[in-house]
């Protein structure tokens, strides 16, 4: 099995959705703000004093923790990119077939996006290749060469049907980025069955026997079950 995360790299998201908005601390508010900004306006089309308007501060303060929007966007690299990077990277060393480790890979991201209190639709990938993110490129390129690597494993085995690794790659993140866009579209709801009906439904489209998904989701399960019980 894979060697546990570090903690320093996963953000505790059930603390801080067990808190008011108002009792987070500053940084991780000033990431949130930004982060939902992003996501209307886009982020160049967002000021850092817009940011500090919408939390109610002036921009002298906000600079007390961010020196630059940039520094903002590094940070929120870290729970886009980091995070699910990480995981995948564990995932890929589990103990299981690729198909239920990919299972388990797809549905972890969707649960993650829609449980985080950071609304990811505001960190598209266009924004990786802004200048002084060079370091999460290469952390992005590494998580969709390892998703890459799960599909062409399972393919080489059998499970998936013949298709080209960053073909899958492409349709599992437009797939989860729709559920990501739909599911964050009003108020912030719970990821509820999305993460499962998301896998499930990608799943049974790239098996080699579709009638198999229900022993690869429970298959999944385990892996699931252990990656919780490792982080």
């Amino acid at each position: 099995m894979s060697a546990k995360p570090s903690p320093e790299s996963r953000p505790d998201f059930t603390q801080l959705r067990a808190l008011p908005r108002e009792r987070w601390p500053r940084r991780e508010q000033i990431l949130c703000e930004a982060a939902s900004l992003f996501a209307q306006r886009g982020y160049h089309g967002t000021s850092t004093r817009d940011i500090a308007e919408a939390l109610g501060i002036r921009q002298p303060s906000l600079y007390n923790h961010y020196p630059s929007k940039l520094a903002i966007l590094q940070d929120l690299c870290a729970y886009d990119i980091g995070v699910p990077e990480e995981r995948v990277r564990w995932l890929a060393g589990a103990e299981a077939s690729a198909s239920a480790r990919l299972y388990a890979a797809v549905s972890l991201d969707v649960e993650y996006c829609l449980e985080a209190p950071i609304d990811m639709r505001g960190l598209p990938d266009d924004l990786i290749r802004e200048p002084g993110l060079e370091s999460w490129n290469r952390r992005l390129r590494a998580w969709y060469g390892t998703v890459r690597a799960l599909v062409r494993e399972g393919v080489e085995e059998g499970e998936l049907a013949p298709i080209d690794p960053e073909f899958a790659r492409q349709a599992i993140w437009g797939v989860e980025w729709e559920v990501i866009r739909v599911s964050h579209g009003g108020r912030r709801r719970r990821a509820g069955t999305r993460p499962d009906d998301t896998a499930t439904f990608l799943l049974r489209g790239l098996l080699a026997d579709p009638g198999r998904v229900g022993e690869v989701r429970r298959a999944a399960a385990e892996v699931i079950a252990a990656y919780r019980a490792a982080t």
